[in-house]
């Protein structure tokens, strides 16, 4: 297991499993979105894993809408403020052959799903496949609560697993 990712397990922030699951995400190039409020270890969380994705492939640190198109196997979004968050993961998703490292939080919030049926609609891509990783605080502390893998089938239709 990565280093990086046994330190949350040794926290208890996140299981064996769950660190096996993202983990293995982020070897196929799949996307991971980091979800729930500051307070829940996102912030943290998502920087380790822009840094184990950034270690196994070739990333780019997404600054603005230009960077979208910079060579690179991830696009790395941290929580940007002044510019529209939603348009940009759209734009990111639309990306062929790239994964993405971002968040959803209260200060950014968006519709995977909604962004997910819109790049359909604009490219038939049914290619990726995104883990949406929840996190959540009980008694001030922080730990994953739930991992969703998310996809489509070749309709365009949404399919999550609650893994």
């Amino acid at each position: 297991m990565n280093p990086m990712m046994k330190k949350f397990v040794d926290q208890e922030f996140m299981t064996e499993e769950e660190a096996k699951i993202i983990s293995e995400a982020i070897e196929n190039k799949d996307s991971v979105i980091a979800a729930g409020h500051r307070s829940a270890g996102i912030r943290p969380f998502m920087a380790t894993l822009m840094m184990v994705a950034s270690r196994a492939h070739s990333a780019v640190q997404v600054k603005g809408e230009e960077d979208l198109s910079k060579e690179g196997d991830y696009l790395l979004i941290p929580g940007i403020d002044g510019i529209d968050f939603e348009d940009l993961i759209y734009k990111a998703i639309l990306q062929e052959d790239k994964g993405m490292i971002t968040l959803k939080e209260p200060e950014h919030p968006y519709s995977l799903f909604k962004i997910m049926r819109k790049a359909y609609k604009e490219n038939k891509n049914t290619d990726k496949v995104y883990y949406l990783v929840e996190c959540d605080k009980e008694n001030d502390v922080p730990f994953v609560k739930k991992i969703t893998k998310v996809s489509q089938n070749e309709k365009g239709k949404t399919i999550k697993e609650d893994l």
